[in-house]
Order: C-alpha cells, then structure tokens, then sequence
C-alpha cells in the first residue's frame, strides 16, 4: 500500500472512530433550556371525575366521584422471588417495584425502585376526554377482592359508570407446556388483565395504560438510553428526552421548541409493545396476542419531572380492541419490570430484544447481530467460570479475549508478515517512486510488477483491521448496556460497566486501564515492523496511541480491559514470530526513462 493510500486509510479509521464515538445524543447545547416546570406538570395526565360505582362489595371511598389523595390510598403487595410489587387503592395500578436481586450501588445497602419519583403509577389507566380529546387518569379508590394472596390480587374501581376489573398474577413456578414439558416462565413478568365492563348497553371505553418510568442512571449523562420504545415488528421508534427539551440545533438546523407531549401511532398495524427504559433496565408493556393487541395502537409520551431538577420519561399506550358481545373491554398480557441481561430480554417472544437499543455507527450502520453475537458468546463463557466467585465476569471478559486472540491469529499473522515483507521492500518501492516520480503511470505499472513477482500484497495489512474493527465497535456498543457486568467488581475495578476511577484529583477522575491500554497499545505498534521508515507515519501511529486511551478514558472499564487484553496478546504473537525467516527481495527490473 503506497503512502497516500495508507495516509487516507488511517484518516478514515480515525474519523469512523471519532463520529462513533461523538455522534451520540448529545446534553442540550448552551442556551438550550429544559422545558418549564410548568410546562411539563401541564403534559401530565388530568384525574378524570368518576361516577358512583354500581357495586354494595366495594369501600364506601370508591362511591366517591373525587380522586383518592395520594396519601390516602391504601397499598397491597404482591411478590415472587426476583421483585415486590407495591400497588395502589389509586387507581388500581403499580405505584412501585422493588427488583429484589438488583442493588441500587456498589454499596448494596439498597436495590433498585422501579417507577421511583413518578406521582403517575406504572399501568395506571387513563381515558380520552371526547370533548377536549386530552387523557385524563383515573385516579379513584380501587377495592381489593376477597381470595388476593401473595403472588395474585384482583381490583375492582370503576370508569363512568363502567364496572373496571385488574388483576395483577405471577405465573406459577413451574407450568406445563402442550407437549407435557415443564418450564419456568419469567421471574421478572407481572400477568395482567384489565376488564372494562359497560352498563345501560353503552361500549366500554378504550383504556390506556402507562409503561411507567426509570430514573435516569450516572453513566449515562447523555441520556443516550433514557427513552421510550415501540415496536410493530418491523421498525423500532425511539423517542428521548430531547424532544421535550428547547434546541437551537446545530447552526439553526434541527432547531425545536420543547414539546409537551408527543403521540406516537401505528395506524397500518398495532404494535407489539411498548417500553421504558434506562441504560440498564427496562419497563415493557406487552399483550399476549393478536386479539389482545387489536388493529391498531396510540401512544404518548411524557416527559416526568424527578427531584433534584432530573427528568425521566413514560408513555401511555392504548390498544384498540373490538369490544366483545356484552360491549366489555379486555386488555390483558405481561409486565417485564427487570434488568435488560440478554439472554433474558432475548427469550422474550416478539423481539423485545430491541429494548438492548444497540447504538449504530454514523446513525444507520448497524452491530446488532455482532452485538448479540459477543453478548452470547461472553454469558456462555461466564457460565463455565461462574466457579471463580465474585470476579468471574472480569475472568469472562479476559477469556473472551482469549477467544478473540485465537479466531483471529491467523489474521494478524498475515498482518504481520505482509508488514515485514512491505518493510523489506521498502527501498526497492522508493527507488521506483524516485525514478519514475514524472510518470505516474508507469510508477505504477513498476510495483504492480514488483508486488507480482514478489507475491506482495499491499492490502493484506488491511484486512485484519477489517475484521477487529466490528468487533470493537460491537464490544463497545454491547458493554454500554449490559446489565450483567453492572456493579461486577474485578482486580482494583469496583464496577465494569463504569469507568475504573480509583481516586479523584480536583474533580478529574483518574482512570488506570485507559493508560495501560496507551501503554500496551504504543508497545505493541513499536514491536510490529512499519512498511517504511517515514517519519509522518510513525507519527500517526503515536498520534493514534494517543488519541484511543482519550477517547475511551470515559468509557466502561470492560471495554479497556478487553483492548488491553488484546494489546498484550499481540504482544505475545510479535515476539513469537519476530524469528521467522527473512523475505528475500528480488531487485527490481526498472529502467530509467528518458526525458
């Protein structure tokens, strides 16, 4: 590969690593303001005023047209081994869940809340005014039924006049399938079922449910995750806070007003589920079946006002079903409130593996499949260490490399030889370069020949770069959001999914792997022999070893890990080959060109 051709080959690595990197949702630019309190109280939904409930069997509060206060409402609770459910007389719905094997911190004194600092609760019910055509939550006093235990409760409220029947259930530990088979169903999926019962021959109402929120996690100051998800089964939509934020865009472009609300519809056909979510975790509301799903779905989202001036999202989604015979109503399916591991996620039927929100490179390339490849890979190779106690996904992580190393030793074995061949024809080219520097054209004819009868191949460096480069971009990507390293300690590293701060010094974190990665990085481009001696390449070698340790300072400390892993493992292999037998060069043939 002549000089220029390798000039612009490195400047286009750089630069795709650059905007991978940089091209995330970015905070709001300065003069960007969030949206008013104000504001953002209006986008919340309005109580709607109820009619007397035509049932003797509920609490005198439930005949009541005035929503139930907050305080007031009285609380039931419901759990199975992985999360409690907290749920509310208000409305009937989940005012929080407490995922029971997940800790808040490296400190495990607490564990997360899902729906912590929401005054509208998880599959909280809300209808549309026809007159204003506004939602407006039903916010009156639900009364527990007789036979509630401690993994299933019925609650009976009312909408209008309409008889409302929610009952909240975990699948039994066990359950057969059609063939006989016994299998666990999902520890972190609430069952639900909503009945809306008409009377005086009137339709029941369609209702809309709420996915509920998430608080915003540390690692993720971008908000790059923080969003909510629907999905038809063909296309996926995000919607981020940044809809909900003032922008002046870049240079005028992409400049909007925050917005209130913002409706989402799938006219063509219903979606699947919809979804909230943070970096790690997520909230998705999925029916069971087509007949549950109806033809076709609305969803808002709105941004939901947290303490301490955050923000957070959750949506309101409403399936529009056929109403049955006797005019009633029924939404009924599964409640995932859990952690986004990806075998788990992955095993959830109609692709809910998307709430992974595996990030593309320029926006519209995509790792996902190399993503979910690696993840694979990287569960099953913790599987067989899970014997190693508390570091055993740091030795996961070291032994995938291990793997990576071997698949691709081959590769970089190439590498390095076409490097030492290319090296030691370097002279010989620069000679053809000198002598036939007025015509470019038989330069070029000139080391065609000499690559042929040499059996050089000037792009053979180039493919190993090839191949490692989608699976960087796809670790990169997969360790953004994997849960299952969150809070995984591993030599000094107190948690993978962070960086490897181990002290601060004036506010400036100090992170030990990004240097050792520069280190074993700059290293191992001395140990690997140059194609030539110019010094303007060996400056964008040491340009490089300098600007990856910088771009990947932030970055979580499994991803460093594994690059200086790697590092060192090409380390091994330059000095096992270093004692290969030389190239022998066969002058060239050129001759001098007159005039």
């Amino acid at each position: 590969m002549d000089r220029k051709n390798f000039f612009l080959g490195m400047a286009c690595i750089v630069g795709a690593f650059a905007l991978f990197f940089l091209t995330k949702p970015a905070t709001p630019p300065p003069g960007a303001t969030p949206a008013p309190a104000a504001q953002v109280q209006a986008a919340s939904v309005a109580p709607t005023a109820l009619s007397p409930v035509a049932n003797t069997s509920l609490a005198p509060s439930a005949q009541a047209a005035k929503p139930v206060a907050r305080a007031d409402a009285k609380s039931y609770v419901i759990e199975n081994e992985r999360i409690k459910v907290t749920l509310s007389s208000r409305g009937g719905a989940i005012s929080k869940v407490e995922l029971k094997k997940e800790s808040a911190d490296v400190t495990k004194t607490q564990v997360v809340t899902f729906n912590s600092g929401n005054d509208e609760s998880a599959l909280a019910i809300a209808v549309k005014n026809p007159t204003t055509g506004k939602l407006e939550a039903v916010l009156s006093e639900f009364a527990a039924q007789p036979g509630a235990s401690a993994n299933s409760i019925t609650l009976v409220g009312s909408i209008d006049g309409a008889r409302v029947e929610r009952t909240f259930f975990f699948d039994a530990p066990y359950k057969a399938t059609k063939e006989g088979k016994e299998i666990k169903p999902e520890p972190y999926s609430l069952r639900f079922a909503t009945k809306v019962i008409p009377v005086a021959g009137k339709p029941a109402p369609s209702i809309w449910v709420s996915t509920g929120c998430w608080q915003p996690t540390q690692a993720d100051s971008a908000n790059q995750f923080l969003s909510v998800l629907t999905y038809d089964g063909d296309e996926l939509t995000r919607v981020g806070l940044d809809v909900f934020t003032d922008s002046s865009g870049f240079f005028g472009l992409g400049a909007h007003k925050a917005q209130s609300e913002h409706p989402v519809a799938s006219v063509a056909k219903p979606l699947l589920w919809v979804a909230s979510g943070n970096q790690f975790f997520a909230s998705i509301v999925h029916p069971r079946d087509a007949q549950a799903r109806g033809t076709r779905t609305e969803v808002m989202v709105l941004p939901v006002p947290l303490e301490a001036g955050k923000r957070s999202l959750h949506a309101f989604a409403s399936w529009e079903t056929v109403p049955a015979a006797d005019l009633s109503r029924t939404l009924e399916g599964d409640f995932f409130v859990g952690p986004k591991e990806y075998a788990r996620v992955a095993a959830l039927p109609d692709g809910q593996v998307a709430v992974l929100q595996f990030s593309k490179l320029l926006g519209f390339i995509s790792f996902g499949a190399i993503c979910k490849l690696l993840l694979a890979t990287l569960g099953g190779v913790h599987w067989l260490l899970e014997w190693s106690g508390s570091w055993s996904w740091g030795w996961a992580i070291v032994l995938l490399t291990c793997l990576i190393k071997v698949i691709t030793w081959p590769l970089t074995a190439i590498q390095m030889k076409a490097a030492k061949k290319m090296q030691k024809f370097a002279k010989p080219m620069q000679d053809i370069r000198e002598k036939l520097k007025d015509n470019p054209e038989k330069m070029q004819k000139e080391l065609m020949k000499l690559y042929t009868e040499n059996k050089i191949n000037p792009f053979a460096g180039c493919l190993p770069i090839l191949i490692q480069m989608p699976i960087f971009f796809g670790l990169y990507t997969a360790f953004q959001t994997t849960v299952e390293l969150r809070l995984q300690s591993f030599l000094w590293i107190h948690d993978l999914s962070a960086p490897d701060t181990i002290f601060e010094i004036g506010g400036f974190p100090i992170n030990v792997l990004p240097v050792l990665m520069g280190l074993t990085m700059w290293l191992s481009m001395r140990m690997t022999p140059m194609p030539s001696a110019d010094g303007s390449q060996k400056m964008i070698f040491l340009m490089m070893t300098l600007l990856f340790p910088i771009i990947c300072y932030p970055m979580p400390a499994a991803l460093t890990l594994y690059m200086t892993i790697q590092n060192l493992l090409t380390i091994l292999q330059t000095w096992l080959t270093k004692d290969e037998p030389d190239v022998v060069v066969i002058p060239p043939t050129t001759k001098k060109v007159k005039g």
